[in-house]
Formats: C-alpha cells, structure tokens, sequence
C-alpha cells in the first residue's frame, strides 16, 4: 500500500476530491473516490491501496427488483485483468435463491475488469477501492456486461465544500485545477477562493 500527501498551502480550509476517470466508459462520469481536507497550512496523507474488490446490490423479490435489499460479497482482486460474473446460487433446502460473485479466469481480455450478470434480475455493480467505489455503481441488467480498465491514474481536484466521497464530481468544476499523482507523491495547493486555487506536484 503506497500512500500520497496533499499540503494545503492556502490560508483556508479546502476540500481535495481524488477520483479516477472512467477510461472505457467516458460517458459514465465521474465520483470522488475520497475526500480530504488538509487544514490551512497542514497537510494530509492518504493510504492507495493495491488492490480493488467487486460487490453487487440486488433484489430478493423479483416482483420488485428496483429494492436493492441484499449485497454480496466483496470479492478482493488485486489484477488489473479481471473477470467475474454474477450467479445464482440456492439455499440446501431450495426455498431461497440470491445473487454470489464468482471470479474467472478464462476468457480474460488484458488490462479490462469483466462483470458479466447471470443473475435473473439487474444488480447495481460497484467496483472499489478500500470498499469505496471508484466509479459510479453501475446496474447491470440481466445477461448484461461491464467493462472498465482500472489501471487509470489518480487525480486530485478541488471541490466545492459540501462534496462528499461517492458524490458524482463536475466536469466544469474540477478540469480547473484537475492534477494527476503518483503513488507516494506530493500534491500542494496554493490560492484562495477569491483568486481562484492551483495544485503542484512537489
């Protein structure tokens, strides 16, 4: 686990998103994986963990499959080239049916994170990062599939100060001061909000 250390050299108290954006899905948009708030003058030093995990949110009542009621199991990985699918698995006595992830390892298309849903009903599909999603969850319908490339960096951003981690994050807000890291670097951000911020790689 490696870990990145945003300064705020501000005068204020600035909130910092770190995110990744989607690389197969451009159009997905984009969330706040964390988000911190370095205290002016202070810093403050985030742990990136190695490796991701899969879980899906899904329904026990077919008549209603919008009520997401149930989750499986997070299912670790720490690959870059990954697949899964979600099944249907019964209880001994047959009277009781949900949804388990299972891992792959054929089919395997390089650099691409697979979730295929063999489950009779959609499944809202997250893919995590310390249990925190890195993308939007995404329902994957019945036969459906998911594909993302989780290889793309981590970029740091300030956000507006009600931003919350897992809030969808604004194109036009963060392409402003949107700064790419490397695990174990440096981030600091300088200005203000009457003049407008910067980040800088130390």
């Amino acid at each position: 686990m490696s870990t990145i250390t945003l300064r705020n050299n501000t005068n204020e108290v600035v909130r910092l998103a770190i995110f990744k954006t989607p690389v197969l899905n451009p159009t997905l948009g984009t969330i706040a994986w964390q988000v911190c708030a370095p205290p002016p003058g202070g810093q403050q030093t985030i742990q990136i963990p190695d490796d991701f995990s899969v879980f899906a949110q899904y329904s026990s009542d077919p008549s209603n499959p919008s009520n997401l009621n149930c989750e499986t199991a997070h299912v670790p990985f720490a690959e870059t080239t990954a697949a899964f699918s979600i099944d249907s698995v019964s209880s001994q006595d047959r009277l009781a049916t949900g949804a388990v992830i299972n891992q792959q390892f054929n089919g395997l298309v390089l650099n691409e994170v697979r979730i295929t849903n063999n489950y009779g009903l959609g499944a809202l599909t997250t893919i995590a990062a310390n249990g925190d999603a890195i993308y939007p969850p995404q329902v994957i319908w019945p036969g459906g599939l998911f594909i993302e490339d989780v290889r793309g960096t981590y970029y740091v951003a300030v956000v507006a100060q009600f931003t919350r981690k897992g809030d969808r994050l604004v194109q036009e807000e963060f392409s402003q001061t949107q700064t790419a890291v490397l695990e174990g670097g440096v981030l600091t951000v300088t200005g203000s909000m009457w003049n407008g911020y910067s980040l800088s790689a130390a």
